[in-house]
Formats: C-alpha cells, structure tokens, sequence
C-alpha cells in the first residue's frame, strides 16, 4: 500500500516537471523580442548576371589582329582590340601594301596632288587609297586610274564658288554638297568603286545614330557626298558629314583589306590661327584647330605621316589651288624619299 503510494507520487512529480519544461520552452519561443527573418541569401533567380559592355564596337570583325600598326614616334603596335599598347620591334613588310589615308583640310587637299606626284616620281605603289572631307576626291580620282595628271585635271575643272560660297554681307554661306553633283557626274560618269583600279573607301560619320560607315561601294557620285561634307565647306548631306576625327578607324578598315604599311598626308600641321577662317575666334576656326590637335594624338596608329605645313593658307582658300599644289609637291620630297628608304623601294 506504501509501495504503491510512493509510485503514484513520483510519476506525479516526473509529469509536473515534465510539464513545466515544455511550457517555459513554449514561452522562450513566443517571447515578443524575438522576430522571423526571411532570408535574401538563399533565393534563386532565373536571370543570369548582367553582362559588362564593352567600350569599343567592333563593326568589321575581319579586321585582322596581327596587323602592323606601328607608332612612329615610340616603335609599337598598338592592340586595337583592347586598347593597350604592346611593345614589339619595328617591322618593315617584305612586300609593302601601302595604304594611303588623305585627311581632311579644304582647300589645303590641293597640296595632296603635289604628294601624289612625288610618291608618283619616286614609283611608290599604292595598294588601296581612303579619303577623309575633300581628301576623299582627291584619293577617288586617284584610285579611278592611279595618275595623278587625271586628279590635277579633274580637281581644277572644279570652280571656286562650288566649293564655297560667300555670302556679300556677312562673308559666310554654307554650300550645299550637291553643288558638285555635276562635276562628279563629269569625271565618273556612272563609275562604280568597285570598278576603280585601287581599292578606295571614305568615312560618313550619321548624326542621327553616332555611327561611322565606311563608304566603299555603289555609283561614286551617289557614294561621295556622304563623305564630303564638313563645316564650313558644306552642309551635311541626309544628316551625314565626312568623319574627320577618327584616323584610327580608317587605318584598321585599309589594314582589313589587305595593306600592311598605313601612310598618312596631313595638310593640318602648322598653326591654326595663323590664317584664321573668318577670324581667330570663329567658331570654325576653333573647331578645325581642335580637329589638327585631335589628329596629331593619333598619328600612333598609322606607319608613317607626311605632314605639310600650310598655315600660311586658309581652309577657304580655293584661289591658291596652284600654290597649294606646289607647296605640297616641295614639302613632301623629303619625306618621300625617306619612305622609300624605309620600305627598301
């Protein structure tokens, strides 16, 4: 009877600690400081990570990476692709494709014809020609047949108010490109520049969409006046005008068919305010003088630049067409012979 009293006593004690466990656990779990947390950690997304743009585009993936882009100043290539710079040894090709870019400059293009007849006297070939603002007619009537006589005869059939215009008040009228329609449909007469002797193309920079295209195909006449255009010569032509400040972008497009050695005739070199257009504080005068600065930082990635120093004429000044021309033919004898050394010609 004791015995039995005893048990009941003490399973009574088991379930009261029992339960008395079980409701301070119930309470630890309901304390008003403790809060949930849903965690950010573990959830899964079906969106991949964002992809990083890169700062260059690259519109002509044939460009080829090996190409000899050698800085004339520091003996480098340049890796167009990355946008570093790779120390290697100068290179001179065994057999020099010379691709030959005409920059821009007015009136001062005249002084290219003197420089093709130099690299003419000299027997330079030229593998394939590109033209920047009127530089790209003088390099398309160089590439039709390779002779600089059809070039000067062609450029001086062109009259001075065709290629600017000034207005009696003010001094200053925008002509627009299709002023010169008649005098490309004279000296093409439907040519395609597919059909040219060397191999030609011309850079349009599209204002609508920022892009620049290489202009290489179709009737010249109608190819052209994309790439002419340039303040304060001409308007632009549906919303396009010549792209003047990318040298980079032309030297890679001749190197992706088939040049490996990039000569570049600047007619930009000497002081911009020295024969101001207008005056010096013209807004055109400030924009071409930007434009010299902007082309001398990327001389890099060209082989070798002739420069002519024609300061002392204006970008206006059609009326010096002959001077021009000579002044280039004197400037660039140096130079060219100097390249022909190089390249072992």
């Amino acid at each position: 009877m004791d015995l039995l009293l005893m048990k009941k006593s003490l399973s009574f004690v088991i379930v009261l600690i029992s339960s008395f466990y079980m409701i301070s656990c119930q309470s630890l779990y309901r304390r008003p400081d403790l809060k949930t947390r849903t965690s950010e950690v573990g959830k899964r997304t079906s969106s991949p990570p964002q992809s990083i743009n890169s700062q260059y585009t690259v519109e002509n993936p044939n460009v080829a990476q090996d190409d000899n882009s050698i800085d004339d100043d520091k003996g480098h290539e340049s890796d167009v692709n990355q946008g570093t710079e790779i120390k290697r040894p100068r290179t001179i090709p065994e057999v020099p494709k010379i691709g030959i870019i005409l920059g821009p400059g007015g009136s001062r293009v005249y002084g290219q014809i003197g420089v093709l007849q130099e690299l003419q006297k000299n027997k330079i070939p030229i593998h394939s020609v590109a033209g920047i603002e009127l530089g790209a007619l003088v390099g398309s009537l160089y590439a039709w047949r390779g002779s600089v006589n059809d070039v000067e005869w062609q450029m001086f059939k062109i009259k001075e108010e065709d290629l600017f215009k000034k207005n009696i008040l003010t001094g200053k009228k925008t002509t627009d490109v299709t002023s010169l329609s008649p005098i490309l449909k004279t000296a093409f007469n439907n040519l395609k520049s597919e059909d040219l002797k060397k191999h030609f193309s011309c850079p349009a920079l599209n204002l609508q969409n920022s892009q620049i295209y290489m202009m290489n195909k179709g009737f010249l006449e109608q190819m052209l006046p994309f790439c002419l255009p340039y303040p304060p010569l001409f308007k632009p032509y549906k919303n396009n005008i010549g792209s003047t400040r990318d040298l980079k972008v032309v030297a890679d497009y001749l190197r992706s068919q088939g040049a490996n050695y990039i000569v570049f005739v600047n007619v930009l070199g000497g002081d911009a305010f020295k024969k101001p257009i207008y005056d010096e504080n013209s807004t055109e005068n400030l924009l071409w003088a930007e434009l010299s600065s902007d082309l001398t930082k990327q001389l890099r990635f060209v082989d070798f630049t002739i420069n002519l120093n024609l300061d002392n004429y204006s970008i206006v000044d059609f009326s010096q067409r002959r001077e021009l021309m000579q002044k280039g033919s004197e400037q660039s004898y140096k130079s060219i012979q100097s390249l022909a050394q190089k390249l072992g010609l």
